[in-house]
């Protein structure tokens, strides 16, 4: 019986460290700061707010010879296929769709 304590506080430290690695948390002079002001904290924020910029703060980070939040998730998060599906998006909601896929696909592999 001892044991199987043992092995599910084993299993508990694996899926929490797990976790960390998800959700890191980056200090603030990597927070992505909008043109507006806002800062932004992790991808997940990120897909939150892409919900609710207005065109003119989205337009001004994302162009056709740039996307500073692709940018960010590799230079910050190490998301190197992340950063391409959304450098490569076609639209605000595609990148949207993709953060959230992204998000939860990581969250999914805890579960198995």
């Amino acid at each position: 019986m001892p044991r199987k304590k043992t092995e599910k506080k084993e299993e508990k430290k694996k899926n929490s460290s797990k976790t960390k690695t998800i959700f890191i948390e980056i200090l603030p002079d990597k927070y992505f700061i909008l043109c507006d002001g806002r800062t932004i904290k992790d991808y997940r924020e990120l897909a939150a707010i892409l919900e609710t910029i207005s065109d003119d703060v989205f337009y001004y980070h994302v162009s056709s010879e740039r996307n500073d939040f692709a940018n960010w998730i590799r230079d910050v998060f190490g998301e190197e296929e992340l950063a391409d599906k959304i450098r490569n998006s076609k639209s605000r909601h595609e990148m949207i769709a993709i953060l959230y896929k992204h998000l939860f696909e990581k969250l999914s592999s805890l579960i198995k």
